[in-house]
């Protein structure tokens, strides 16, 4: 058995095979994943897990070097926004339309369903190169 980290086994698989520059999304419980899409469901009940608990758990295993959430999120959900703002400060941080998020969302290896409520709480992650002198700082230590 896996002595810490991601313990389900279909994301602890994905996550191990991104390379540079791969892109997946973490989204909320009501995002419109496309039927052929690689899912992962996190999913337990609603706000559970959470965005920010299925965030955690992602950020101990990978490095990223861009993040891409909807601008509706700034108005409707501040307290998202914030949060991912500070999570992310050293990384490309890019926001575009909910429209644009779920086209982009189709060029996915993958998307992992969280229970989360919060209004556009969905993240496309990019994969950034694990060479030490690249990822340093881009590695984030959520508490």
């Amino acid at each position: 058995m896996k002595r810490q980290g991601v313990i389900n086994q279909p994301l602890s698989n994905e996550l191990a095979g991104l390379g540079h520059g791969d892109g997946f999304l973490l989204c909320d419980a009501g995002f419109p994943i496309p039927k052929d899409m690689k899912r992962i469901d996190l999913a337990l009940s609603f706000n559970i897990p959470n965005m920010q608990q299925c965030l955690k758990a992602i950020l101990d295993e990978i490095v990223v070097q861009k993040v891409t959430i909807a601008s509706e999120m700034k108005g409707l959900n501040q307290e998202g926004y914030t949060f991912l703002k500070n999570t992310f400060q050293e990384q490309d941080f890019e926001e575009i339309s909910q429209a644009e998020l779920v086209k982009a969302a189709e060029q996915a290896k993958f998307i992992v369903r969280s229970g989360e409520l919060g209004c556009y709480s969905n993240i496309l992650l990019e994969a950034a190169s694990g060479v030490k002198q690249f990822k340093e700082h881009l590695v984030v230590d959520l508490p």
